[in-house]
């Protein structure tokens, strides 16, 4: 939090809520101030250096392939493979893990992390350089390429996917599961009754 008032609005709109240290600032004008962008807002801690345990490349694309039982265009596969034949990215508890997340595809991919926090290290190339961005939903879009961490420390199997759940349905989809961890579940079958 800055030392004075912060006014957010939606343009467009008379739609506008003031922040301040003490919560007793009177409503600042809305002045166009930008567009908010919590990669440089704020100022606090880089993130800690040392390396990491695990290292994934995810790749969200557009292109035509089976999903629900028909050929068609597909706006939501991962790494070019479709759910359940994306493979599941393996983690031990304690690792610290770095996930670079790069869209191909023509439309935004809000892609959410089950039971973990990430932090953004960066979009585009750009470090992040305000307050640390924590989150466990990420909006990637159309060209964008983000960098995020996070600590394992929540042992399971974990579904990682695409908030649009049509994309998830179409098969945008991967799990996280942590070695040692098992279910006598597998994908693409019937639950017992």
């Amino acid at each position: 939090m800055p030392n004075g008032p912060v006014t957010a609005a939606i343009a467009g709109t008379e739609a506008s809520l003031t922040l301040s240290p003490g919560g007793q600032a009177d409503p600042a004008p809305v002045s166009g101030g930008g567009s908010f962008d919590p990669l440089t807002y704020g100022s606090g801690s880089p993130p800690a250096s040392g390396s990491y345990q695990r290292t994934y490349n995810l790749r969200l694309d557009d292109g035509f392939g089976f999903s629900q039982g028909s050929l068609g265009w597909v706006s939501s596969s991962i790494n070019g493979r479709l759910y359940p034949a994306v493979p599941t990215l393996e983690v031990k508890r304690g690792d610290r893990v770095r996930v670079r997340i790069a869209s191909r595809s023509i439309i935004n991919h809000p892609f959410h992390l089950h039971g973990h926090r990430v932090r953004v290290l960066s979009r585009n190339g750009e470090a992040a350089s305000g307050s640390p961005w924590w989150t466990d939903t990420l909006n990637v879009g159309s060209g964008e390429v983000f960098e995020i961490e996070f600590v394992a420390d929540n042992p399971g199997i974990w579904m990682d996917h695409c908030h649009n759940f049509q994309h998830g349905a179409n098969g945008m989809i991967l799990h996280l599961a942590y070695q040692g961890v098992t279910t006598p579940y597998s994908a693409g079958h019937d639950l017992p009754e």
